[in-house]
């Protein structure tokens, strides 16, 4: 069972989130404040980070280059989980070290599929 930190300011997004991860048998845990995401996971050391691209204090591109420049997190992989479906928001993920992306509306076929992937 693997531990999934979500980061996304939407509070109905992540509780759909984090029932799709319960549903593939990982464990979920949530942070709906991009500013507490760095200290949720060095303190947690998830398998796997959802992180969204729109969140008010700091944008999921800027924390994803911070988790991934954090020498202890960076091993750790990310799937950004955007509503934002551009080819620039896909790249600037990219460039920021995400392992992959997913747009919302989540479909739970696709984002169990993706999710699988990436743990292996």
């Amino acid at each position: 069972m693997a531990k999934i930190l979500i980061v996304d300011d939407d509070l109905q997004t992540t509780t759909l989130i984090e029932g799709l991860v319960k549903h593939i048998n990982h464990q979920p845990f949530s942070v709906n404040e991009s500013k507490n995401a760095l200290k949720a996971a060095e303190d947690l050391q998830p398998d796997l980070i959802l992180l969204d691209i729109m969140m008010g204090e700091i944008n999921g591109i800027a924390l994803c280059k911070l988790i991934k420049s954090t020498p202890h997190l960076a091993h750790i992989p990310i799937i950004m989980v955007s509503a934002l479906d551009d080819i620039g928001s896909k790249k600037d993920s990219a460039n920021a070290g995400a392992n992959d992306y997913i747009t919302k509306p989540l479909m739970a076929h696709s984002f169990a599929a993706k999710v699988t992937a990436i743990l292996g």
